[in-house]
């Protein structure tokens, strides 16, 4: 074990912060409980930040280790957070006064200023974002990325957005940490 692999696992073992570990082809994440130079010990956690368990990896199937970066604190924010980001999901009034099609949801959107995600026919990464602008054939999607970063603006044909997600896990955090930003004046 190297001593800058063994600095970074016992930085978060002190500060209690999450490491993502590679080992064996998976990625495991959690808690340094212990280590040494032939196993780390983790408090395992979900992708969710839910915990889950205790795991014994061998520490010279590590191959890398991730410690306070993006993906990281984005866990933590989701295990701070789980009451706002696993809370009842949000639905748009009257859904039951309405013929409703994705047109229909995509104006809800827009009118509330709802984060949506929106699954399209024609893209691998289904864009998250705001309703800007809404034509009958076209619409314009303020585009944030999963962790809550500005991503700029697209320009999509209605007729692509096959699904419209009003409230799910990812789109309720990036509306947290929307709303955690602006509180701090970011």
């Amino acid at each position: 074990m190297g001593a800058l692999l063994t600095d970074l696992l016992q930085r978060a073992q002190r500060n209690r912060r999450v490491v993502a570990l590679q080992a064996a082809g998976e990625l495991y994440l959690g808690y340094v409980l212990s280590h040494n130079p032939d196993l780390v010990l983790l408090r395992t956690i979900t992708r969710q930040g839910m915990l889950t368990g205790v795991r014994s990896i061998a520490l010279p199937e590590v191959a890398q280790v991730h410690f306070d970066d993006k993906y990281v604190r984005l866990i933590e924010f989701k295990e701070q957070h789980p009451e706002a980001v696993y809370g009842l999901p949000t639905a748009p009034d009257g859904l039951d006064e309405h013929y409703l099609t994705v047109p229909a949801l995509l104006q809800r959107a827009h009118e509330a200023h709802q984060l949506v995600q929106l699954v399209t026919s024609n893209s691998q990464n289904d864009p998250y974002g705001y309703v800007v602008r809404l034509t009958d054939d076209e619409l314009l999607l303020e585009v944030f990325t999963a962790f809550g970063e500005p991503d700029g603006h697209t320009v999509l044909q209605v007729e692509d957005v096959r699904s419209v997600v009003w409230s799910d896990e990812e789109t309720r955090t990036i509306e947290l940490l929307l709303r955690q930003r602006a509180a701090e004046g970011q």
